[in-house]
């Protein structure tokens, strides 16, 4: 078995290449390109594309020009181009390792994409200071998953180096979209997590009673993911001239402007946390007109199903009724949702055992705190509907600057330390 210490060089290159490349959901053709090729390095039997997603049910995939752009420039900046074109407009990996000996099939999962954000690019920002912030305006990892797709890599590596000492298959699956909604289920509804016995999904930093997960701690296990469900929203009206002709338009600004204001006062769930945001709302064409159009991105968040359907029915009943106020036609698109899930106390406690043994986790928590939605849940409660165990995973890290910010940045030291966390799991499960 390699030694995973000397790996750590290794670790940090990866992390600040895909970093410096960030590419967001449903575009991460370099990434992808990449982590196909290294796993196939490493004996892993790899596919991509149409052999790990179902297209159909992808609702928030972005349009076909903007995919080219991405491939292209994907390619340019080092992506090999038969990767590309075998990913047939589907990103994403799954590399398999099987040991040839029955036992247990144990699936890793690690999310790629990045915010569509622009990354600080002033000195004290540490990517920026060290040569590695991102290149590509619009784009930045700012939620650590260029991290996670780096400890994926040299976990991959680890794990084929033990192969010997193994029984089973291991299924890593890299996957893409998991800030937009929708990558963890296009994988789920191709059967890829249909056979997996255990399964873990893995987060740097992240929250324990409140406060930030920092380094030398993690958390085995969450229980307060969010059941979230995403809309865009149409307001069409009729313009004409405020003054002139008052009458005659149909203001669907005001409309849009109406709903927003009743969607954040949506009265609380007795049964447990629920949220609704309005994020985007853009109206209007001139300022000397009544504006014929509005478009809104709205959210809905609950604890469980049930105070999500809550959220959802009084999110659509006002928006119907601020479309008939103001005279408006209306239209809802529903772009993605993702459910609540649990880990099991089971896989908990295989973790917290290992964790326990390895030096650098001086404190090791039982359960942590999301405060939001992840798409991992996709994948947890499809392993638990066929029997499977699962859980969800944060190795702490110090961070600089607020998750989903500019200036976000996490200690890099978490990230050999999970891959030592991780395969000590897999050692354990797949020496049974």
């Amino acid at each position: 078995m390699v030694d995973i210490k000397s790996l750590e060089p290794k670790i940090i290159d990866y992390r600040r290449d895909f970093h410096k490349y960030a590419e967001g959901g449903w575009a991460e053709f370099r990434t992808s390109s990449i982590v196909a090729e290294k796993l196939v390095e490493l004996g892993y039997e790899v596919s991509v594309g149409l052999d790990i997603a179902e297209p159909e049910v992808v609702l928030s995939k972005p349009d076909d020009e903007y995919i080219e752009e991405q491939k292209a420039r994907a390619i340019r900046q080092g992506a090999d181009p038969k990767w590309v074109e075998k990913m047939n407009n589907i990103t994403g990996v799954v590399g398999v390792l099987s040991t040839g000996r029955p036992g247990p099939v144990i699936g890793l999962r690690f999310d790629m994409d990045a915010l569509l954000i622009d990354e600080e690019q002033k000195e004290g920002h540490f990517p920026y200071d060290q040569g590695f912030a991102s290149i590509n305006k619009g784009f930045d990892h700012a939620c650590g998953h260029d991290g996670h797709t780096a400890i994926g890599l040299v976990t991959a590596e680890v794990i084929a180096s033990m192969q010997e000492e193994l029984k089973g298959t291991i299924k890593l699956i890299f996957q893409p979209a998991e800030e937009l909604g929708g990558g963890a289920r296009a994988i789920v509804e191709k059967g890829i997590l249909d056979d997996v016995d255990y399964f873990v999904a893995t987060h740097v930093g992240m929250t324990y009673q409140g406060l930030g997960l920092p380094s030398n701690a993690c958390a085995c296990g969450f229980n307060d993911f969010l059941d979230s469900r995403f809309y865009n929203v149409f307001y069409a009206g009729k313009a004409s001239h405020p003054c002139g002709d008052p009458h005659v338009g149909r203001n669907a600004l005001l409309a849009a402007c109406t709903a927003a204001l009743n969607i954040h006062t949506i009265a609380p769930h007795s049964e447990g946390l629920f949220r609704s945001n309005v994020g985007i709302l853009q109206a209007g064409t001139a300022r000397n007109a009544i504006a014929p159009n509005a478009y809104m991105e709205v959210e809905v968040r609950g604890e469980t199903t049930k105070i999500s359907d809550y959220g959802e029915k009084r999110l659509l009943t006002i928006i119907e009724h601020a479309a008939k106020s103001y005279d408006v036609d209306f239209e809802v698109e529903f772009k993605a949702n993702t459910p609540s899930g649990k880990s099991d106390p089971e896989m908990v406690k295989i973790i917290m055992e290992e964790a326990s043994k390895l030096p650098w986790f001086e404190n090791v928590y039982e359960e942590g705190e999301v405060g939001g939605s992840e798409d991992a849940t996709e994948m947890m409660t499809r392993v638990q509907s066929k029997g499977g165990l699962a859980t969800y995973i944060a190795v702490g890290a110090d961070l600089s600057g607020t998750v989903h910010s500019s200036q976000f940045d996490f200690d890099e030291d978490c990230m050999i330390n999970g891959v030592e966390l991780l395969t000590a799991v897999v050692k354990k499960i797949g020496s049974k």
